[in-house]
């Protein structure tokens, strides 16, 4: 099965997983990278938001953004996450995957590790399962949040003052920021943002001239 029969877009979908369990000694494994602290949030995070919102050559997505610091942003809203967590889940893909690290895995390695996760039944260990999901489910959120309200272009130009610097003519309403420089969430999803003032006027005017009485 080749790339153009199941796309990365599709991973929530698919499995390829086998009936692994993470056993006791998977546990301490990762308890001993909680306890070293070492984890690199923003490649993790990285990597979660490139596996959630996949590129592809002509297909732009999370990675896309990275020139413009989609994933500093993302951290901004991710805090409360703790490194312990963030540990955990890298490190906890050894017990699947021959000792490799999230980090370490394929693309199509991290998708199945995603699906591991979500589904929870092969980890056996209540603890070990809620700390994967949460980090999954926080992180999932705000890549979603982040990508999809435009950015980088989800700020309007502002003057001195922090007042909107609206186009010419436009004196009524704050217009799509979006442009042609990068392909940002709204492209992707086919949105094209608000109406400019010029677009409703010429709405308008073509409503006027319908006689709503035929």
């Amino acid at each position: 099965m080749n790339k153009k029969d199941v796309s990365r877009r599709d991973f929530l979908k698919t499995t390829g997983m086998g009936a692994a369990v993470i056993p006791a000694a998977g546990v301490v494994a990762t308890q001993q990278a909680q306890a070293q602290g070492m984890v690199d949030r923003s490649a993790v995070i990285a990597a979660l938001g490139d596996t959630i919102i996949p590129s592809d050559p002509g297909d732009p997505g999370y990675r896309t953004l990275e020139p413009y610091n989609i994933t500093a942003e993302v951290m901004k809203g991710l805090t409360g996450l703790a490194d312990d967590a963030l540990a955990t889940f890298d490190s906890g893909a050894a017990s699947f995957f021959s000792g490799k690290t999230f980090l370490e895995l394929g693309e199509s390695e991290r998708a199945d590790y995603l699906n591991l996760i979500i589904d929870g039944s092969r980890i056996a260990d209540d603890g070990l399962r809620g700390t994967l999901q949460s980090v999954y489910r926080l992180t999932r959120i705000r890549v979603l949040v982040i990508y999809y309200q435009n950015y980088p272009e989800h700020r309007l130009p502002r003057d001195a003052n922090d007042v909107p610097i609206l186009p010419p003519g436009d004196t009524h309403q704050i217009t799509n920021p979006n442009t042609e420089r990068v392909v940002t969430g709204w492209d992707v999803a086919g949105f094209r943002g608000p109406l400019t003032w010029e677009e409703e006027e010429r709405r308008r005017e073509y409503y006027k001239k319908i006689d709503w009485k035929e």
